[in-house]
């Protein structure tokens, strides 16, 4: 998971440190919270806002998918925002269903 990490629409991960009963993961602050969160506070998006989030989505399972990984579970609680601005860089976040997947190709 250290190969997404680094994309810049991916929570970056420090570091995991595992003690007796639980494992410990170190990632990236998002101030902005919830991209879940920001959609019940701004109460709708127009078709631009829209489809800027969508394009920065795609381009996170389009990374995912080069490296087969499959996330399994993309939402907006999933998507954290880095700061407060309005206009702060959407990250994804819980990749704790993900898998990775064997790539078959057909001719």
């Amino acid at each position: 998971m250290h190969h997404l990490s680094e994309h810049p629409h991916v929570v970056r991960i420090s570091g995991a440190y595992e003690d007796i009963s639980c494992v410990h993961m170190v990632m990236e602050l998002c101030e902005g919270g919830e991209l879940f969160d920001r959609i019940v506070k701004k109460g709708h998006y127009s078709g631009r806002e829209a489809a800027k989030l969508m394009k920065t989505i795609v381009g996170v399972v389009e990374a995912c998918h080069s490296l087969a990984v499959m996330h399994r579970d993309l939402n907006p609680v999933n998507f954290l925002l880095h700061n407060v601005e309005e206009d702060a860089p959407l990250k994804a976040t819980d990749f704790a269903l993900f898998v990775f997947y064997k790539v078959e190709f057909f001719l």
